[in-house]
């Protein structure tokens, strides 16, 4: 005779409530509910007990979930493979695996591929359901997570993120409530990067308390937390700072009002990017000429250290992306060109030169010329 659930778990009544893979895996769920439910263990302690027990999980150490098999193989395929992993099984997706699907599709492919991709029907609903996740997290699920599943939305097109700016509205407000020990810098930055994109950076512009607030938490201790960031994530940052600081305003022209903690961040960035410019991709420093190019503001030292890297590797960078860093240097009046020889201390004497023959010409003697004879006249 088979026992209730009221039996299995005690007869407290207890409820079993999973742990680790399980939140995610319906497998790993059943396997572990089995477990304990043939242990005859209990799961209904009192409430104290439950939120003493719950804080001291969080705090101490946990090993690291184990990926299931679909969430492996969804990791290692190319975009294109991913793709038909999708079609294949996509209907029995968890949203852990939903997501590093989408991050799959958005990291190993180009843009135009990624639109090639939308075209499919199960990729689109794919994009629909990790739009839903962004609005309504299920229980359990990090902002990490849920940062990594809002950048690989943006960049998709636009019509993967019909309603992108609501989607991406509530982690940028679990950045606020959740404190600066609460999230890392790189979930902020890329956060913040996806909410620019939305309306053409109007959506961010309605959140900029949310803005000052992550900028006044990485500017602390001395500008700590700016360490952490990747240098994508510090060159999306300042990005979405430029697109959260335009004012807009009927009958007035653009302009951007920044904030006095916004002059301290750049500082920190600058200072970071003069002494790693070597190992950052030209394309990311093209991104950060056309952001300070946007913001107005003159680092004379910065675009110059950025100089000898645009200049030596520009056939990285498109023609588009290139004349818009021609043009902030100019702005800027600031030169974009190749580092000076200096002077030369030595002259080298080249032979057969134009200004200076080699060698003495020939004395070739008087010259005679034949006289012609004239016809007499008769």
């Amino acid at each position: 005779m088979k026992r209730t659930a009221g039996e299995a778990f005690g007869a407290a009544g207890g409820v079993f409530q999973p742990t680790g893979a399980a939140m995610f895996d319906p497998k790993a769920y059943f396997a572990q509910w089995q477990q304990a439910a043939s242990s005859g263990s209990t799961a209904a302690p009192s409430s104290a007990q439950s939120a003493q027990s719950s804080k001291k999980a969080s705090v101490a150490s946990q090993p690291p979930v184990e990926k299931t098999e679909i969430q492996t193989q969804v990791e290692a395929a190319s975009a294109v493979r991913c793709a038909a992993i999708v079609k294949e099984k996509g209907q029995n997706f968890t949203p852990v695996v939903s997501i590093e699907a989408l991050c799959t599709m958005a990291t190993k492919s180009s843009f135009k591929l990624r639109e090639d991709l939308l075209k499919q029907p199960h990729v689109r609903s794919l994009c629909k359901r990790v739009q839903d996740i962004l609005q309504r997290p299920p229980q359990g699920l990090d902002l990490e997570s849920i940062s990594r599943a809002a950048e690989a939305l943006s960049k998709f097109p636009e019509e993967a993120r019909p309603d992108g700016a609501k989607a991406f509205s509530k982690p940028a407000v679990s950045l606020a409530t959740l404190g600066g020990n609460g999230w890392s810098a790189d979930t902020a930055a890329r956060i913040l990067w996806s909410l620019a994109k939305c309306d053409q950076g109007e959506a961010i512009q309605s959140q900029k308390h949310i803005v000052s607030h992550v900028v006044s938490e990485l500017i602390r201790d001395k500008g700590r937390r700016v360490a952490e960031l990747t240098h994508e994530g510090l060159v999306h940052l300042l990005w979405a700072l430029a697109k959260a600081r335009v004012h807009k305003r009927a009958g007035d022209l653009q302009t951007v009002h920044t904030e006095p903690n916004d002059s301290i961040l750049l500082e920190h960035a600058s200072k970071r990017v003069r002494q790693e410019v070597e190992q950052i991709e030209v394309r990311l420093l093209g991104d950060l000429v056309c952001t300070y190019h946007q913001l107005g503001i003159r680092d004379e030292k910065l675009f110059k250290a950025m100089c000898p890297q645009i200049v030596a590797k520009q056939s990285e960078l498109t023609p588009e992306h290139m004349g818009k860093c021609i043009k902030a240097y100019t702005f800027f009046m600031i030169p974009l060109k190749e580092e000076a020889q200096g002077f030369r201390t030595m002259a080298v004497v080249q032979t057969g030169d134009f200004i200076r023959p080699s060698d003495k010409p020939k004395t070739m003697g008087k010259k005679t010329y034949e006289k012609q004879i004239g016809r007499a006249h008769v």
